[in-house]
């Protein structure tokens, strides 16, 4: 077996080594009551009420009027029986009368579809309409729908607060108080409490009610939104859902804040949209043979549950007496995918592969069906058969399926130089996962595949202190079998679902698009999030909480838990994660056999240097004054004998997937694989940062850039197709990231660089007020619930006012879609009150803030290290490091048992929670800190003698600072203060 050709310096690594804590995640679990079960009501109830407000455009975005329509179930569709517009009861006088001119004129007809038709529409004010209409259809169990509800209710609120969970608690009535005689809130309405998941899902219910007899049925809101993603798992705008499926949509039209005619047409087009989509929706959720109701459908994953559900098989926490130990090591085991930069900043050849639906594919291939539909679990020792498995192990047995059969077992390994996934904080900052050189004096646990791909990149076995395997005995009773879509038969006796899902989903490709990419959306949900889901909850009180990881167990109060989901199951959620890992491993491998290298990978897919006829590549090292190396790119043939090779583990019927491993479409000319390889090549920065594009002459075309990273900032353009908002949304990538790659690029390859029009606007970031949690500090009380606005990021070098620092500074200012106008926006800082004008420089008046500008933002993600990697020469990866990195060594100093990881969809959109995020670690003392790993290199050179005599400490905490260990917040700030004037 060959060395890898990125470790071919791992021995100078080793004796470098870093050391770092290792954080590994724990199985905490919270005492729940039992089961909830709901009332039994129609999936569908036989009235629907759908509405949508108008606000201001100003920072305060309040109510100015809004359009409902009332509609009963009718031959299966919702059909309106009554329509009509409300308003904010305090609004002014002259827009009373434009909504009253509105409704007398005769042209202005109700959208009615019943006889007699309505003739007029209802015009009432904000209370009128909850009182005749909302609270009713609320009392007697209606549908509520909007498309993005939480913000049309929030604007029929007349008072909030905190609710529990980071929710929120909306008061919509008022009274007359009887002793004071002033507005009061109603306190025989109930509140309505939105506790927002992410940026696309909120659950909405309703709060205790003060006279439970008058509010028997179950309140009942539906968010299309939130539907149409669970649907088709792309985030949809309403005007991109209504064409996916295939409704007329609503008005081309940006709102003016006004009321007129044509804003007055807009709203109820909105509503008839809404409409419209509410029954398309609704036709192909019939489609599906399952127990779930529309309103309790949150994310293509509730769909998968419900058809497990459908089939009667039992769920594994409650099926499967599992000792916590058991889900302790598994969790500790525990890894998402693999993702790294292997090239940086060096243009390659590529050809982009990729594995067909990987994690059904390793559900496939470890058998985890068999496990779901099994009488029984067990998890007998297994330490001399794991042993003698990898003392034999190679890539050619990696290749046997029936090799995969034996590879669901979690041993207890010493790590000694063995590459496995390292959980740890590598840039001094933040935690990050890579696959590296690892050694320890204390054992981890790692499943199986993490084991055997050790084993085949590093050519030796980890050292097994001992093992125990997964073993499923028997199936199941009373399973039965269901038609996924309606048409897609499923028998869980006999079919294994992750095959017959892929398959079907690929026979059906050309025939019934609409059923195989439904296929395709809960053939990944249903194979993987599901087995691990957890739910941080914060409780009022603490509670005494076991947290299990690895066989350790903890005892400690905390008011942090997690909720399990119901196919919670960390064995086969900690399998399916390294089963993909060992893939990429494979391949890596078969790579560095063929004498070549990767640009990058990336969960599922490896961008291979290669091209038509293969050859050598010059690659750079540090900077290009110092000498090159060049590297082996692969042909288009060799690539295709790897794909061969791996169709040895397809558990797929071939004339359906083909290839388990692919050469993606767009290797090939118009992205179609038919047609001729076109030369692709390939630039990375780190990890998720990477573009492929073409180059002819001087002209290049970018034909995948990656947004991770650049996802968070809202867009500087919209784009030229489509023609909906800037509330719109869905899973294309964004025009000006295209841009942003192309500039980066040529700037790099100094191929005449034109910077796009808006690299000199200020980048925002767009917000939404989703949880109190949210700009929790200072914030007035206008800025209600759900109101979103721009947040500047105001620059470090200078960009503050005076006497104002980043501490002090929360800068918000009003949603401006015109991007002309953003430089001139004046924003109010939440910490003082204060309204301070964005600018390119200050002036003297100290009311001016300086926002980075994308010019900046770009240099800095251009510099972006990898920095779960080595730079070429050994030394840590920096900023201006380039060409074939290399993997670190690391030391694990302490491990340290965690919760739930951060959920980073932020780097992709929209998603304030980045802004309150902390990491839960168990039994170890807080407000620890570890020094960077570049400051703990620059100080080491001082000697400890001479640090002890700058910083007045003893020796053992500079020890403690210099080897990576966790030190107080203090010790480490006043270390740094006092050597700081001499460590430049």
């Amino acid at each position: 077996m060959k060395r890898n050709l990125v470790d071919s310096a791992s021995d100078e690594q080793v004796g470098r080594e870093e050391r770092h804590d290792i954080y590994v995640r724990a199985h905490a679990p919270s005492p729940q009551k039992g089961a909830w079960h709901r009332s039994n009501v129609e999936k569908w109830p036989s009235s629907a009420l759908i509405f949508d407000c108008e606000t201001t455009i100003d920072h305060k975005q309040k109510l100015t009027f809004g359009s409902f329509r009332r509609c009963e179930l009718v031959d299966s569709e919702f059909r309106c029986v009554e329509e009509g517009l409300f308003f904010a009861n305090n609004l002014r006088r002259k827009d009373r009368k434009t909504l009253e001119r509105y409704v007398s004129d005769h042209l202005n007809v109700p959208a009615t579809e019943t006889f007699p038709p309505q003739l007029k529409l209802t015009l009432l004010s904000r209370e009128r309409f909850l009182r005749q209409f909302f609270w009713g259809a609320v009392r007697r169990g209606d549908l509520i729908v909007g498309f993005n509800l939480p913000f049309d209710l929030s604007r029929l609120a007349v008072k909030y607060a905190n609710a529990q969970k980071s929710g929120w608690s909306l008061a919509l009535s008022e009274r007359t108080s009887r002793k004071t005689g002033k507005k009061e809130v109603d306190i025989e309405r109930p509140r309505i409490v939105i506790t927002s998941i992410n940026s696309k899902t909120a659950f909405i219910k309703l709060s205790s009610k003060w006279r439970s007899e008058e509010w028997p049925n179950e309140s009942r809101f539906l968010d299309l939104r939130t539907l149409t993603f669970a649907l088709r798992n792309v985030p949809f705008g309403l005007a991109s859902a209504c064409d996916a499926f295939g409704v007329k949509g609503k008005i081309s039209h940006s709102p003016t804040g006004k009321i007129t005619p044509k804003e007055i047409a807009y709203c109820r087009e909105d509503v008839g949209a809404t409409t419209r989509l509410l029954n398309a929706t609704k036709k192909e959720f019939e489609q599906h043979p399952i127990e779930l109701r529309p309103d309790q459908t949150y994310s293509p994953a509730s769909i998968a549950k419900a058809y497990l559900d459908a089939m009667n098989i039992a769920r594994p926490k409650t099926r499967f007496k599992v000792a916590n130990k058991i889900h302790g090591i598994a969790m500790q085991a525990y890894y998402g995918g693999r993702a790294e930069c292997r090239i940086r900043r060096t243009t390659v050849p590529v050809i982009l592969t990729d594995f067909t639906s990987q994690y059904p594919t390793v559900n496939a291939l470890l058998g985890n069906w068999k496990v779901l539909t099994a009488r029984d679990v067990r998890f007998p020792p297994c330490t001399e058969a794991v042993r003698k498995l990898l003392r034999d192990i190679g890539l050619k047995t990696a290749f046997r399926k029936a090799f995969w059969e034996n590879l669901s077992f979690f041993a207890l390994v010493k790590p000694d130089n063995d590459i496995l996934p390292v959980r740890t904080v590598y840039d001094g900052r933040t935690r990050n996962i890579g696959l590296n050189y690892l050694t320890s004096r204390v054992p981890i646990w790692y499943a199986g595949p993490d084991i055997v791909a050790s084993a085949l990149l590093t050519g030796k076995p980890p050292k097994i202190i001992k093992a125990f395997r997964m073993q499923a005995s028997g199936q199941q009773k009373n399973l039965s079998p269901t038609h996924l879509a309606g048409s897609v038969r499923i028998d869980p006796k006999k079919d294994d679902f992750f095959v017959s899902v892929i398959e079907q989903r690929s026979k059906l490709k050309a025939t019934n698009k609409p059923v195989s990419n439904f296929l395709k959306v809960v053939g990944n949900s249903g194979s993987y999030g599901l087995f691990v889901q957890v739910d941080p909850d914060t409780l009022q009180k603490s509670r005494k909480l076991s947290v299990f990881s690895g066989t350790r167990k903890l005892s400690q109060t905390s008011r942090y838990v997690e909720k399990t989901g119901p196919w919670y199951f960390p064995p086969i959620a900690s399998l399916i994660t390294a089963g993909g890992r060992l893939l990429l491993a494979m391949l890596e491998q078969c790579i560095t056999d063929a004498g070549g290298t990767y640009l990058f990978c990336d969960t599922d897919s490896m961008c291979i240097v290669g091209s038509r006829h293969g050859g050598r590549v010059a690659v750079v090292t540090e900077n290009e004054s110092e000498r090159q190396a060049t590297i082996k790119a692969l042909s288009i043939q060799q690539v295709k004998t790897i794909v061969r090779q791996f169709n040895q583990l397809n558990p797929y019927d071939r004339n359906h997937v083909p290839n388990l491993l692919k050469i993606e479409d767009i290797n090939f000319v118009d992205s179609n694989s038919t047609k001729p390889q076109r030369r692709l090549l390939g630039y990375g920065i780190a990890a998720k940062r990477y573009a492929l594009f073409e180059m002819t002459g001087d002209g290049i075309s970018v034909a995948k850039p990656s947004g991770h990273g650049l996802g968070y900032l809202f867009a500087p353009k919209k784009n030229k197709s489509g023609a909906g908002t800037d509330d719109e949304a869905d899973d294309k990538m964004p025009d000006w990231v295209f841009e942003a790659w192309d500039w980066l690029i040529r700037q790099e390859l100094r191929a005449k660089p034109k910077a796009p029009t808006w690299v000199d606007l200020p980048a925002m970031m767009r917000m939404t007020m989703t949880s109190p949690n949210v700009m929790r500090n200072n914030r007035p009380g206008w800025l209600a619930p759900y109101n979103f606005f721009l947040f500047p990021i105001v620059s470090d070098l200078g960009g503050y006012p005076p006497g104002v620092s980043r501490t002090t500074c929360n800068l918000i200012v009003p949603f401006e879609a015109d991007r002309k106008k953003w430089k001139k926006l004046r924003g109010l800082n939440l910490w003082d009150g204060r309204f301070y004008r964005l600018a390119t420089q200050h002036d003297a008046k100290g009311d001016t803030v300086v926002p980075d500008s994308f010019r900046v933002i770009l240099r800095r993600y251009l510099l972006h290290p990898e920095v779960k990697s080595l730079a070429p020469t050994g030394s840590p990866c920096v900023s201006n490091s380039k060409g074939l990195l290399g993997r670190m060594a690391i030391q694990a100093s302490l491990i340290v048992p965690i919760g739930k990881e951060s959920d980073r969809s932020w780097e992709h959109g929209e998603d304030p929670g980045m802004l309150d995020f902390k990491l839960k670690e168990y039994g170890r003392r807080k407000n620890l800190f570890v020094a960077d790993i570049a400051d703990r290199k620059q100080w080491k050179k001082v000697g400890v003698r001479q640090l002890m005599k700058l910083s007045g400490l003893t020796q053992k905490p500079i020890y403690a600072i210099l080897e990576g260990k966790p030190v107080r917040r203090h010790t480490l700030t006043v270390f740094k203060q006092a050597i700081g004037r001499i460590v430049t």
